[in-house]
């Protein structure tokens, strides 16, 4: 039970994103060259998930999602708020919490398995990211630097590869359908791949309702679902104690 629980731990720390240090080599192979530049893909990407207005007007997004590991019931549920500078990340297992992320007030702090250690600096700067429900706006503000990667094949659909770092040195890799213009994976050495599925409309924005995560930590692939999604809550203040 204790590797398990050690495997689950890893795999909260994969939806964090805390811990997040720098790109890994994708498994979708590069096939060719684009003259489309990262602004305009992910401009596309806006356009056709629902708008840049009706995206911008997204204030906060709490979703519970659900996923097996090794025979046991996992459920990860965040709470997004950029407008108030917070976030509320947890996983529990069984029923059980093994793990809670909060961010607010520029501080942050992760427990896990009963102990709490405060997020340096460092890993603040990496987990502002997840604070936005759609980061991708934010990209330019945040002082990332993007870069075309070219196309690549993913699933066997061609995708536009977008490479980005941040300004403390992180890395990770975007690809965006030719086809359609949706987001269909992001990769990165410590969070491996994570592969959108099952786009579906709600209030208006297309959100990805299935997710496929594969990292090294891991002992298998998990597959996990969205069984809740909300925009423009009211917060309650307790969520982020």
């Amino acid at each position: 039970m204790e590797m398990k629980f050690n495997h689950v731990i890893s795999g909260a720390a994969l939806f964090l994103g805390v811990f997040l240090m720098q790109v890994s080599p994708s498994k979708g192979s590069m096939m060719q060259t684009t003259d489309k530049s990262p602004k305009e893909i992910i401009e596309r990407y806006i356009e056709v998930i629902g708008g840049k207005e009706k995206v911008e007007g997204i204030k906060n997004v709490t979703q519970v999602m659900e996923a097996s590991l090794q025979g046991m019931e996992m459920e990860i549920s965040s709470t997004s708020d950029p407008e108030n500078k917070r976030l509320m990340q947890q996983t529990a297992l069984n029923g059980n919490v093994m793990s809670k992320t909060v961010v607010k007030d520029g501080k942050g702090y992760i427990n896990a398995m009963g102990q709490t250690q405060d997020l340096q600096e460092e890993q603040l700067d990496a987990v502002t990211m997840q604070m936005y429900p759609f980061p991708e706006l934010h990209y330019e503000e945040m002082g990332f630097v993007l870069t075309s990667g070219g196309i690549s094949e993913i699933n066997g659909e061609e995708a536009y590869s977008i490479k980005i770092s941040t300004p403390q040195g992180l890395e990770t890799e975007e690809y965006y359908s030719v086809n359609s213009g949706l987001k269909l994976r992001v990769a990165s050495e410590t969070t491996g791949e994570i592969t959108y599925n099952d786009y579906q409309e709600t209030e208006g924005i297309l959100f990805p309702m299935r997710m496929t995560i594969s990292n090294q930590m891991l002992p298998a692939a998990i597959e996990a679902k969205i069984v809740t999604l909300r925009f423009n809550d009211n917060l309650d203040p307790s969520l982020f104690e």
